[in-house]
């Protein structure tokens, strides 16, 4: 199994970055046979896309589209600046036109460093998955004072249950992963390939 965790923050050495390398973390103490790509979107520096993209911007893309192909789930860790999503990850799903995500569970996570945090989910769920196909899980993680967040070690704004819903919705995303393989023989791109 492979799953890839997106950091979809512009800047770099952010806290998306960190909380996607704890969820690696995470993942691999609860199996450490579960191939894990990080793609951190401040260091792809992907251009705006295009229906005209060039061949260097095919071939920046070309490896991420490969990994994201041999992938069986997602993780997309999404900061909230003003109240969206940030628009790097708007701009990945856009090039995630060749069949990436399709009928593949995703599991937002969104970050926040006050009280926020709710927006970046809403608008993934309504917007992200019509021609991306990209399936995602019902449950969702808010990080709230994300500078806090620290598993087993959190600071005092970092409620106590939330290791133990981390865990929870971690344990769903395998088993949806495992169990939506099948889905996949039966996709047809071709005649289907973007949403109504």
């Amino acid at each position: 199994m492979k799953i890839s965790i997106i950091s979809s923050s512009h800047r770099f050495k952010s806290q998306s970055s960190r909380v996607s390398k704890i969820f690696k973390n995470l993942i691999h103490k609860k199996n450490g046979l579960i191939n894990i790509a990080n793609i951190d979107l401040s260091e792809q520096n992907l251009p705006l896309w295009s229906e005209n993209q060039n061949i260097e911007i095919k071939k920046i893309w070309k490896k991420n589209s490969e990994n994201l192909l041999s992938s069986d789930a997602f993780i997309a860790v999404v900061p909230e600046y003003g109240g969206m999503a940030t628009p790097v990850i708007k701009n990945f799903f856009l090039y995630c036109n060749n069949g990436e995500l399709t009928h593949k569970p995703g599991l937002l996570v969104s970050i926040s460093s006050g009280n926020g945090g709710a927006y970046p989910i809403a608008e993934l769920r309504s917007s992200s998955y019509k021609n991306t196909h990209i399936m995602w899980i019902p449950e969702n993680i808010i990080i709230r004072n994300v500078e806090e967040f620290n598993p087993g070690f959190h600071g005092k704004n970092i409620p106590e249950w939330l290791d133990n819903r981390i865990n929870y919705v971690l344990n769903l995303l395998l088993v949806y992963a495992s169990n939506m393989k099948p889905l996949r023989k039966i996709v047809n791109r071709k005649d289907f390939g973007n949403g109504m």
